[in-house]
């Protein structure tokens, strides 16, 4: 029998037969079943609700990240060899870390940021297909415009068209082993091939970096270290580095697309954007994240026996806090399938956690959404979904978002 003819009644179905499938009706069914459920299939229990996914991502006491006993192989991939990202660390080290993050990504830096480097990077890429009547707006666009961004930051060559479609590439072989915890070995090796590349990418910039300071974000990453978090060496800043990267690209890159599409898929949100770029398109950007997410899920890992709806979760459990089926959890949410523009609050989802482990890049990401739609609304007014193309599916699994997003204008 094939995974995907089990029913999510029958305690050996398992999300895993929800790749590359719409997976929102199957959640509905799911919570018949209750508010935690075991997943063979992930080897975890998966959490429907909002209510104890926000509980336990604020309990670091009770949940621990899946990094705290990760493998040597995790951090090869991730590139932190030196464990100073701070997606790894932990206490008052993960404290000290994410103050001197927050330092760079904090909202005063984006209006500098969205000059700099996020209209340059957006407009260009758009400059490439505004000619032609036509694009397909995933590929050409939405998974362009983090890494153009971050390559501009980092002052790599940003318009290297073959350089840019190599980091993106590494960087989804990157992704996919981490969303099934690095269990997979293929996987694996796939990542492991794309984090040395990354690595021969970024090495020889930070080392430069390091006596030759200039204008860009690792020049500011090693003064900012030095003077803020303490003494530093390359491996420390490769850590960092990648860590930035990667959490600003296939996360972001999938939420833009996420927009993009509901924008032009529903003539009422499509008006309402157009015609206020400020306070509604803020708001639609929230229903989007919410919606849609970009990371379906993430892991922790039970450091006692706890009990959760009900349920017996024994200490070492692994917990996967299933965000796409929180973020519609209709005991939190009225209408949870539908884009409500007037939500209040509008940030009250999970698309980039909640509590110490809240995403710390997450006003750069939604600059650059809210700076992708700005553009194609300035640039393209006439653009539509094309009728006669492949229409647009919710693809991948951990990391998910619309395509192809085929457009004439």
């Amino acid at each position: 029998m094939s995974t995907a003819s089990i029913l999510p009644s029958s305690a050996e179905w398992s999300m895993v037969s929800l790749a590359e499938r719409d997976p929102f009706s199957t959640y509905d069914e799911l919570r018949r079943r209750g508010k935690v459920v075991w997943d063979p299939g992930m080897d975890s229990w998966l959490v429907l609700s909002y209510d104890i996914c926000r509980a336990i991502e604020t309990d670091e006491a009770t949940y621990r990240i899946l990094p705290v006993d990760a493998p040597a192989v995790t951090f090869e991939i991730k590139g932190d060899l030196a464990r100073t990202g701070v997606s790894s660390l932990v206490g008052e080290e993960h404290a000290r870390m994410r103050r001197f993050y927050l330092k760079l990504l904090s909202p005063a830096h984006m209006p500098a940021y969205r000059v700099g480097h996020v209209l340059p990077a957006v407009n260009h890429l758009i400059d490439l297909f505004a000619g032609k009547g036509s694009a397909e707006l995933a590929s050409q666009l939405a998974f362009e415009v983090p890494n153009r961004v971050m390559g501009s930051l980092f002052g790599l060559p940003w318009k290297d068209d073959a350089l840019m479609a190599d980091v993106s590439q590494w960087h989804k072989d990157i992704v996919a082993s981490l969303g099934v915890k690095y269990a997979n070995d293929e996987l694996n090796r796939k990542a492991l091939r794309a984090s040395a590349e990354l690595n021969r990418l970024f090495v020889p910039l930070i080392l430069e970096r390091k006596d030759r300071r200039g204008n860009d974000l690792i020049s500011e990453l090693w003064t900012r270290a030095e003077a803020e978090y303490g003494e530093v060496g390359v491996d420390h800043l490769v850590g960092i580095v990648r860590e930035l990267v990667i959490g600003a690209g296939e996360t972001t890159a999938n939420a833009i697309a996420n927009a993009i599409y509901l924008f032009l898929s529903d003539p009422g949100l499509h008006d309402a954007v157009t015609r206020d770029q400020e306070g509604t398109l803020n708001a639609f950007v929230e229903e989007v994240l919410r919606l849609f997410g970009s990371v379906q899920w993430r892991f922790r890992k039970a450091n006692r026996d706890v009990t959760l709806a009900g349920v017996e979760i024994k200490k070492d459990d692994i917990i996967c806090l299933l965000h796409a089926a929180a973020n519609r959890d209709p005991e939190h949410f009225a209408c949870p399938h539908m884009a409500d523009l007037k939500r209040t609050p509008p940030t009250d989802h999970l698309a980039f956690n909640v509590g110490p482990r809240i995403c710390l890049g997450m006003h750069l990401a939604r600059l650059l959404i809210r700076e992708t739609l700005k553009a194609l609304i300035a640039r393209l007014p006439n653009l539509r979904l094309d009728p006669a193309k492949e229409p647009p599916t919710f693809r991948a699994f951990s990391h998910r978002s619309y395509g192809p997003l085929h457009v004439v204008f």
